[in-house]
């Protein structure tokens, strides 16, 4: 070994002994110290501490962090920090050498003659050879001087016993016993704590209660929310989760009763506490496992008619089933659908998320994107928590609409080609930004940014199926005049889709114009009934829902409400849509069909609404299927004799007595915000205050209305009515309320507002007779053979027995009689204002009929 590597051994070793000195001396300084913070953290492990009252738990604290704060700063004034040559003494004696054993490492010889230099590096190379072995010892504190008994021994022991004892809670007993808590001394109280979790609705389990099983374990259901309520904090704690899903936090508020209130949903096993400067409560939350739910097919699929399917199925689950979905793959897809997700169509769900279910359901598959192909389908239940379980697959083809206008066709076609494509759009090329100079317009300091999106349209980006899809619309609408689309509703849809398809950024947005074109398509196949059938199919899934899901009462009343109006609704397009078509009836295929009427179907509804109110909700779903079915097969069709300009007179009379409808509802309304701005103190009577700005526009649309009552009456008598004095003298009524509006007399406006209405109803009763008596005549001879009325009903001249027979004519005193008792009702003011609504809207809507 060199010189100075000895050296430096020697340096490192000599450190090495001072530390452990060092150590030594402080243990034996400290020992007091050791003992004293040993016995306080026993004290507070064992839960001693905790269960004192929170003052005391405070100043004992402050008193013991007191106590051992005079201990250290004793312990430090006892301790002396050793010296080099102490260490190097140290050193020496644990290398069993003498204390001056390294000092020739360090000398220089006295003479430099050749026997002194010789005797000097001899002694030098005995010093190099010492500091190579020299090796600092253990420390050795000599406790046993200070504690003969060997009480450390005993007091590690028993901590190593606390902190097995403590468990969990052990952090937060040592903390509140060395960090005292300023709450007490703040004002906080005792705090009492009142606490319970709610589980999910699914789980179908009631609260637990947490109030009397503060710091235990708690199982609960696998979804629950922690509501804490707690008094006695002068400040508001903090509610804390910490455990699976990561740490959450809320801070309690003040409820109405002053107690402070905290609710926390907790994602899953964890530590739930109550932090106030320290943890003053909590529980270990134990939530169970929540499976996945199975699902199965119990019988093959099997193809209906038309484009629906039958789907036999079972699912369990251990909460209950949420939802059901049919998921579908196709097993041959053409490129654009190579790598697209699979499809998800709902089915109808069990009610009341049953643990264990099996049904069969008819899923109507026309508008599915991968109709027409060989598939891959699945059932998924889901349960609450989005969880699924997927059965096993079967394979068969879907089933596709069959539509018969060319118009239709060429609209699944189309729809065809966007729903074929699911690559995604290229990304866009980042635009430079152009700008020129503003110029005058802001004095020149500035420059106007020029956006040109005719230079990056995002078409160019598009995959090859959307762009054939766009040149396919461009040609189908690119001469529109002549006369190929008869109706323009047809026409709009085709240049909607080729706009959506034009600002479409991702082939997510494409599926907005596929839809448009579905409903295209229908229009074109089956006219404006097919809106009013797609509101219907609306509000029947939404009922469908609703009772599956248990809702309230009032809200299946409102739903109800809403299916009669749009099964009315429906059945007026059906015959509109007749009489606009002119179709005839084909005796073959209406021998055996069985007729139904509003009658029926309002008591269908009545039974449904029944069995809901019993509770009974599966009995009132398959009633509801029912109607659905009944009301989608239902046809509309007119006799052999109604045709040619008998019809075209029949349509333009028809549309005049919508005009007379639409215009009796709009005088109603003005007549109502006339008499509101006389009750507002807008205008006296005889005309002695002139009308403001509200009489002018009220005087506006009296005329509009006036106009609209005079194209009725025009397109009335082109249909071969005789001219009508009654619908002449409402005219003159509306003249004279437009004058008396002008002038501010809203009083006089009112009165002639009320004259006009009588007389509009008066008018539109006539002229519905007339129509009634002309469909009569025109429909004698084809209903006497066929017995059918247009909605398909059986009529009094095929129905001997007398039994359900509709009466061969109408009876219009009759209908006089009940349209005079509910205008009556409709303007008692001691009825109810909602009833009384109804019945306004009532009249103004079945007064033309």
């Amino acid at each position: 070994m060199k010189h100075q590597d000895a050296l430096d051994q020697l340096a490192r070793e000599t450190s090495r002994a001072r530390q452990r000195l060092a150590l030594e001396r402080a243990l034996r300084a400290g020992l007091v110290l050791l003992l004293a913070v040993g016995v306080w953290a026993l004290f507070a492990l064992v839960g001693v501490h905790e269960r004192l009252p929170i003052l005391l738990q405070s100043l004992s604290a402050i008193a013991a962090l007191a106590g051992l704060i005079w201990l250290g700063l004793r312990a430090r004034r006892e301790w002396q920090a050793p010296t080099e040559d102490e260490a190097r003494t140290r050193l020496a004696a644990d290398s069993r050498l003498d204390a001056g054993a390294f000092e020739a490492l360090r000398d220089r010889p006295a003479r430099y003659d050749a026997f002194s230099m010789a005797l000097w590096a001899r002694e030098r190379e005995h010093a190099i050879a010492r500091a190579e072995h020299a090796k600092a010892g253990p420390p050795r504190a000599r406790l046993d001087e200070l504690d003969p008994y060997k009480l450390r021994f005993v007091l590690a022991a028993a901590l190593l016993g606390a902190l097995v004892f403590a468990g969990g809670d052990a952090p937060d007993r040592l903390a509140r016993a060395f960090l005292p808590d300023p709450g007490p001394l703040l004002g906080d109280q005792e705090m009492a704590i009142e606490a319970w979790v709610t589980p999910a609705e699914y789980t179908h389990a009631g609260p637990i209660s947490l109030s009397d099983v503060v710091g235990e374990r708690v199982a609960t259901p696998p979804t629950v929310e922690a509501t804490v309520r707690v008094t006695g904090p002068v400040g508001a704690p903090v509610l804390v989760f910490e455990g699976r899903g990561g740490r959450r936090a809320v801070r309690f508020e003040r409820a109405a009763d002053g107690a402070w209130q905290a609710q926390l949903a907790l994602p899953g096993a964890g530590r739930l506490k109550i932090v106030r400067f320290h943890t003053r409560a909590h529980w270990r939350i134990a939530p169970a496992p929540d499976a996945r739910p199975t699902a199965s097919f119990s019988a093959p699929i099997t193809t209906l008619t038309d484009e629906t399917v039958s789907l036999a199925w079972r699912a369990a689950d251990d909460f209950g089933v949420r939802r059901l979905v049919l998921r579908v793959r196709p097993l041959h897809p053409p490129e654009g659908l190579a790598h697209a997700d699979p499809v998800d169509t709902p089915l109808e769900s069990p009610a009341g998320d049953p643990r264990e279910a099996e049904a069969e359901n008819e899923v109507d598959l026309g508008a599915h994107p991968y109709a027409g192909m060989e598939v891959e389908a699945r059932i998924v239940a889901i349960d609450a928590l989005g969880q699924e379980g997927v059965s096993d697959p079967l394979r068969f083809t879907l089933p596709e609409k069959i539509f018969l206008q060319p118009l239709a066709q060429a609209a699944i076609e189309i729809r065809r080609h966007i729903l074929a494509e699911r690559r995604a759009y290229r990304p866009a090329r980042r635009a430079e930004r152009r700008t020129i100079p503003a110029g005058d317009i802001v004095l020149g300091n500035q420059r106007i940014e020029i956006r040109d999106y005719e230079r990056r349209p995002n078409l160019r980006r598009a995959p090859e199926g959307i762009r054939r899809a766009t040149r396919l619309l461009d040609a189908l609408t690119m001469s529109p005049e002549d006369g190929y689309f008869r109706d323009l509703a047809v026409f709009l849809g085709f240049r909607t889709a080729r706009s959506q398809l034009t600002v479409a950024r991702t082939i997510e947005e494409t599926d907005i114009a596929a839809d448009t074109l579905w409903r295209t398509a229908l229009r074109a196949e089956y006219g404006g009934a097919a809106d009013a059938r797609r509101a219907l199919e609306e509000i029947q899934r939404q009922l469908a829902e609703a009772l599956a899901a248990g809702a309230p009462q009032e809200r299946i009343n409102q739903l109800l409400e809403a299916l009669r109006r749009a099964t009315d609704n429906y059945m007026q397009a059906l015959v509109q849509e007749a009489l606009r078509n002119g179709e005839r009836e084909n005796m073959e295929d209406t021998e055996d069909q069985t007729s139904i009427s509003e009658q029926d179907i309002e008591e269908l509804l009545q039974q449904v609404q029944e069995l809901n109110e019993q509770g009974r909700n599966a009995e009132a779903q398959q009633l509801l299927q029912m109607l659905a079915g009944i009301l989608a097969n239902m046809e509309v069709q007119l006799g052999e004799q109604q045709s040619g300009g008998e019809g075209e007179q029949d349509q333009q009379m028809q549309q005049s007595m919508d005009e007379l409808s639409e215009a009796m509802g709009e005088q109603r309304q003005l007549r109502d915000e006339t008499q509101q701005q006389q009750q507002d103190g807008g205008g006296g009577s005889g005309g002695e205050q002139q009308g403001g700005q509200g009489g002018d526009d009220l005087a506006q649309r009296q005329a509009e209305i006036r106009q609209s009552l005079e194209a009725a009456q025009n397109m009335a008598e082109q249909s071969g009515a005789a001219p009508s004095e009654d619908l002449n003298a409402a005219g003159e009524a509306m003249r004279r309320a437009q004058d008396a509006l002008q002038q501010g007399d809203f009083e006089g406006a009112e009165a002639a507002q009320t004259a006009a209405l009588d007389r509009l109803r008066e008018g539109a009763d006539a002229l519905a007779a007339e129509m009634r008596a002309r469909g009569q005549q025109g429909n004698e001879q084809g209903q006497g053979e066929s017995g059918r009325d247009p909605l398909g009903r059986a009529t009094g001249a095929g129905n001997g027995d007398g039994e359900g027979s509709v009466p061969d004519t109408a009876d219009p005193v009759r209908a006089r009689e009940i349209f005079d008792e509910i205008r009556r009702r409709a303007q008692d003011p001691n009825r109810p204002e909602a009833e009384r609504e109804y019945l306004r809207r009532l009249m103004d809507r079945f007064g033309d009929s």
